[in-house]
Parts: C-alpha cells; structure tokens; sequence
C-alpha cells in the first residue's frame, strides 16, 4: 500500500508547536476532519484517545502511529504531523516522539488498516527516512520523501 497516494490535501502539519499527547491528538483530529470534511470530530477524537489509553501507539524511535477504526469514516483517512521538539508520547523506548501518522478507518474493515500499519512499520524501520520526513520544511517535500521511500521499499 503506498501511504502517499492516501494523503489529501492539507493533512501534513509541519513542526507543530504542540507539546503534549492529548494536543497533537487533539490537533490531528482536527486536521483529518478539515482535510477529509468529516463530521463526528469529538467522536472520532474520543476513538483515537480511547485506543490510545489501552497502550500507546508510540512505537518507539521518534514514531508515533496513533489508530482506531470508527464508524463515523466510510474510507481511510490519514495525517501527519513533526513535531520539532519532541513531545513524551510514553514511547515503548521511553524516547519523545518527532514524527505521527494517524491513521482512521472504517470500522467494518480489517485488511486496508492492516496493511497501512504494516507499510508504516516498513517505511519507517529505515531511521534515514524518519529523519528526513522530520526535517521536511513544507508538506510538499514530506510528501517526496515518503514517495521516494516507498519506491525503494514497496
């Protein structure tokens, strides 16, 4: 799946100034339901904040790939966000997070929302493409990056 090609317009934050979980939750909620002009904003906010009070989805090495499947979205949604000076995400390596992907589907779906996971994981196993993702200026040249990274590993 390229991750890429899910991404619309304005659904790239570029060192947010946030500087707590509950913010750059908060934030990218926002953001996904402006870009994707979707209503239930509180509802998908209380889903992703639910799902991430179970255990955290900062996976560790600046990442962050907060999820949940919701029954207010009827396709995948995704945004991103770097966040220049780190925030505590409470990671499993205990290290502050730079870089989140959110990621929204379907609640009657499974494969798409797996699959997205696992080519989140692939892309951004390689430590080169997070820093560069993380040094993005604008979301244009986020948006290279992840192309350019999806080229060499899907």
């Amino acid at each position: 799946m390229r991750l890429s090609e899910r991404f619309v317009d304005n659904c790239i934050l570029i060192n947010s100034p946030c500087e707590t979980k509950e913010a750059i939750l908060n934030e990218l909620v926002d953001t996904l339901c402006s870009a994707y002009k979707l209503e239930h904003r509180d509802e998908i906010f209380e889903a992703v904040w639910n799902r991430e009070k179970t255990r955290s989805t900062g996976i560790g090495c600046g990442l962050a790939v907060p999820h949940a499947k919701i029954d207010y979205v009827d396709r995948m949604c995704m945004v991103a966000a770097t966040v220049a000076g780190g925030l505590d995400f409470e990671s499993f390596d205990g290290e502050p997070v730079y870089l989140l992907i959110l990621i929204v589907s379907p609640g009657n779906t499974v494969g798409p929302h797996l699959k997205a996971l696992s080519s989140v994981s692939r892309l951004l196993a390689d430590g080169n493409v997070r820093k560069e993702l993380i040094a993005a200026k604008t979301p244009a040249e986020f948006l290279a990056i992840l192309r350019s990274a999806e080229d060499k590993y899907l």
